[in-house]
């Protein structure tokens, strides 16, 4: 038997559990002026003028009546409409080189030839040109794309001191008011347009060339001239014709 406890035994009771300490709550890390966005003066002056709201409608419909308006003067002078609305590629005021251009070999130096890199009609000019090695027999000048659909010079074009091609069409003897387009070629000596067409004035290019290969050779011109016909409606008009779809 297990002997009875003493009555003079004082009994030390167990320590309490132990609690985990208070876990210190971090401050959050400040914001690195590195991760800021950019200053946006365009986003500032809006939040000044209109708070976080969108800009009035009035504001919204005066840009968007400008656009509209710029688009459809760009697209007239490019590719201008019938009345019906469809694409109506307009007759060329200078569709031919005179006779007299075309009888002189080498070609006459007085020709300068007006194109523009974004105008698919002037790379066939441009192509023919380099490969009949007529750039130092006829000069170029290149013109860029213009804020009112018209074509630029910058700086201002070397033979006649003009900056936009319009206004070299209007030295023409009686001036002229039409669509000033590229590939034009130039006679600087009587300040005159021998022509605008780029078909007539690659094969003229062709024609008083010499260097590389005859381009049209006689036995094949039926041939070249039946897929003319093919290729010009369908192809080089077609891409004005499907853009008239969207517009």
């Amino acid at each position: 038997m297990l002997p009875a406890p003493s009555p003079f035994l004082v009994q030390t009771p167990p320590p309490p559990p132990r609690r985990p300490p208070p876990r210190q709550l971090r401050s959050p890390r400040p914001i690195s002026s590195s991760s800021s966005p950019p200053f946006d003066p365009i986003a500032s002056a809006g939040r000044l003028l209109w708070g976080r709201s969108l800009p009035p409608g009035p504001l919204i419909s005066a840009v968007r009546s400008s656009w509209s308006a710029a688009w459809h003067l760009m697209m007239r002078q490019l590719a201008p409409s019938s009345p019906a609305g469809s694409y109506s590629r307009p007759a060329s005021p200078f569709p031919t080189v005179p006779s007299g251009y075309r009888r002189r070999t080498p070609a006459s130096p007085h020709l300068h030839l007006y194109a523009a890199l974004p105008c698919p009609w002037a790379h066939r000019a441009l192509i023919v040109r380099a490969l009949r090695s007529l750039e130092t027999a006829i000069p170029l000048s290149l013109a860029s794309p213009g804020r009112d659909a018209s074509w630029e010079f910058r700086p201002a074009d070397a033979v006649n001191g003009r900056r936009t091609l319009r206004e070299i069409y209007a030295l023409r003897p009686g001036g002229y008011d039409g669509r000033s387009t590229v590939p034009m070629l130039w006679d600087s000596q009587i300040r005159d347009v021998v022509c605008n067409e780029s078909y007539a004035i690659i094969e003229f290019f062709n024609e008083v060339g010499s260097g590389g290969d005859d381009l049209a050779p006689p036995h094949l011109r039926p041939e070249i001239g039946e897929w003319n016909r093919i290729i010009h409606p369908g192809i080089n008009n077609g891409v004005y014709r499907y853009q008239h779809l969207f517009n």
